[in-house]
């Protein structure tokens, strides 16, 4: 299991290349790629940008761990939808350059009012439409449970998720990325929504809330209230086989630029216990 976070508030500030270096050396293995941020949701660089910045990681022995597309995945607006779907494909196809094995790609919930069934529909056959693309780049499709307690959402729970996946019944291109802190906004423990995906799980979204904000804070920080023994423990029931990546960007967002590097070093140091935690629970069934 590798340690691995996203870039939000670290890539702006040091710039690309020198995140690698600050990641490697504070204890990172892999990065998340954020195709949502502003300038990498579209075609603002070429294929050479991103053979380049895969080849500098690879020296470092660094990974691109996944990805994640553009958020949003759908608006109520049919021309809106078609131009994020667009910059979903050429996420995708970024995302491959790197090398990133899968890219998080939101399931459509803007359909919220109308019924669970035609959401259900719906974002069927807004996968089933991606998964040509999938094939194409060698990348895997990762579906994310999320945080939102809107009318007939199809993916705010293990068991909806779950069906979705299974509906979609394509598991060379499809899988699930497990959203720690979103099960917490719709008042679901964490450990046993692993448990109801099981083997579906292939990527990770790490970080601890208050069980109201979605604040993408550390795990241990003073207002979480994940139990993480329970999760560590739940991952490692399941066998799950993927990395440990954070999105809790929002924990040193506001230190400075001065101190960044040693609370990105403290960060990696949580990491690392926790993976020994999953590691101490394989071994300890």
């Amino acid at each position: 299991m590798k340690l691995s976070c996203n870039m939000i508030k670290i890539h702006s500030d040091f710039g690309l290349k020198k995140m690698i270096d600050v990641l490697v050396n504070v204890g990172f293995e892999g990065l998340d790629f954020n195709n949502d941020l502003e300038g990498y949701r579209a075609d603002e660089h070429d294929k050479d940008f991103y053979l380049d910045l895969k080849k500098f990681a690879d020296s470092k022995g660094f990974k691109f761990c996944q990805a994640h597309a553009p958020f949003p995945s759908s608006f109520a607006d049919a021309e809106q939808t078609e131009k994020r779907f667009n910059e979903i494909v050429t996420s995708m196809r970024n995302a491959s350059y790197l090398g990133a094995p899968i890219i998080v790609v939101h399931p459509c919930y803007h359909l919220d009012t109308i019924s669970f069934e035609a959401n259900f529909e719906y974002n069927i056959n807004f996968y089933k439409r991606l998964a040509p693309y999938a094939k194409q780049f060698g990348i895997k499709i990762a579906l994310e449970n999320l945080g939102s307690k809107a009318p007939y959402n199809v993916c705010d729970g293990g068991d909806k998720i779950a069906e979705l996946f299974d509906a979609l019944n394509d598991p060379n291109t499809f899988t699930v990325c497990f959203d720690v802190g979103h099960c917490l906004l719709v008042n679901k423990d964490p450990a046993e929504e692993i448990k109801k995906l099981g083997h579906r799980i292939g990527c990770t979204h790490v970080h601890d809330n208050d069980g109201i904000h979605d604040s993408h804070t550390l795990p241990y920080s003073d207002y979480g209230t994940v139990d993480w023994e329970s999760v560590m423990k739940a991952l490692a029931d399941v066998d799950y086989k993927g990395d440990l990546n954070y999105e809790a960007s929002a924990f040193f967002k506001k230190a400075p630029l001065e101190i960044r590097t040693e609370s990105l070093r403290y960060m990696a140091s949580v990491g690392h216990y926790l993976i020994d935690r999953f590691y101490y629970y394989k071994e300890n069934k």
